[in-house]
């Protein structure tokens, strides 16, 4: 992931004005989900922005967008505020699933850990170097996400390994992660969210509720409002087929949109898959073809989530 932080007096405003989602939601201490949008409503980033006081906030972006991120905050951000990002010296552990608390208590004493709800975080310390920790997370699991200097992140990694054999813990990559992401049914950025596809029509409809203005305000409530042409929805194989991005959506012969996401789902024990396809053309319930090599699979549109999340256990 990249982490920018964006400072200054005029930091609150400059970031309402890039985002459709109500800076007002945030705290000291509180983190949320949003996106920047370019003119046409389309999303240039999602991201996650953390207040770490009135004037202060930690931006954390996708790593493949930092670069383009940063350069279209100095561009709308130019009064009273400055943008420093602080990628290559911090590095960020996931810590996800049911145990994570009893984990990650063994490495982190503070009594601040076992109150903290979803979406807050607050910065600890591990040998004797700040910690941000946050109650949030990608894969539909409880769990913390952890940003630290890079020196000593091998050490907090082993020691969370360590700490973790009791519960069964092991080490994940982002196959891992994309898995758990798609059976949550979050949208990720290259795949359900494009700078041609909008917060509505991506399946983040629910980051859209600012009342002052911010960049493409206009389209996208008129989106929520009258509905965007094209919708996410999520669909089950009928056979053992696995559906890939890219694959195309028919439906009584008729292409309909395209897969964004696909893959076979450990926990299903099946095929899964989100697509964005045209709107109000197939309801839950209704079958539909996936085209595979120049063959169709058929597959159900079934209520999204495919995994609910459940919390703190």
């Amino acid at each position: 992931m990249g982490e920018v932080v964006v400072k200054g007096r005029g930091a609150r405003a400059a970031l309402q004005k890039l985002i459709p989602t109500d800076m007002g939601r945030l705290e000291k201490g509180k983190s949320m989900y949003t996106c920047f949008l370019n003119e046409q409503g389309g999303i240039i980033d999602d991201l996650f922005i953390f207040m770490l006081s009135d004037n202060e906030y930690y931006l954390v972006v996708n790593a493949a967008t930092t670069e383009k991120d940063v350069e279209w905050l100095t561009l709308n951000c130019r009064t009273n505020v400055s943008i420093q990002d602080v990628s290559a010296a911090t590095a960020k552990i996931d810590l996800q699933g049911p145990q994570s608390y009893n984990i990650l208590k063994k490495i982190i004493k503070d009594d601040r850990l076992e109150g903290l709800k979803r979406f807050y975080f607050f910065t600890g310390a591990y040998k004797g170097q700040p910690v941000l920790i946050s109650q949030t997370g990608y894969t539909g699991e409880f769990g913390y996400e952890l940003f630290c200097i890079n020196n000593i992140a091998s050490r907090l990694w082993n020691d969370l390994l360590e700490a973790g054999k009791e519960y069964g813990i092991k080490p994940a990559g982002l196959g891992a992660r994309d898995t758990l992401r798609l059976e949550a049914c979050y949208s990720l950025y290259g795949h359900e969210l494009s700078d041609t596809i909008t917060p509505v029509e991506g399946g983040i409809s629910f980051v859209v509720n600012a009342q002052s203005d911010y960049i493409a305000k206009e389209i996208l409530e008129k989106q929520k409002v009258q509905g965007a042409p094209r919708q996410i929805i999520c669909l089950e194989m009928l056979d053992k087929a696995i559906p890939r991005s890219e694959y195309r959506v028919l439906h009584r012969g008729e292409d309909i949109g395209y897969i964004t996401s696909g893959g076979f789902s450990p926990l299903f024990k099946k095929g899964i898959a989100m697509a964005l396809v045209k709107s109000g053309v197939v309801s839950v319930g209704d079958e539909v073809a996936i085209v595979i090599r120049d063959k169709t699979s058929p597959a159900k549109v079934v209520q999204r989530p495919f995994y609910k999340y459940a919390g703190k256990k």
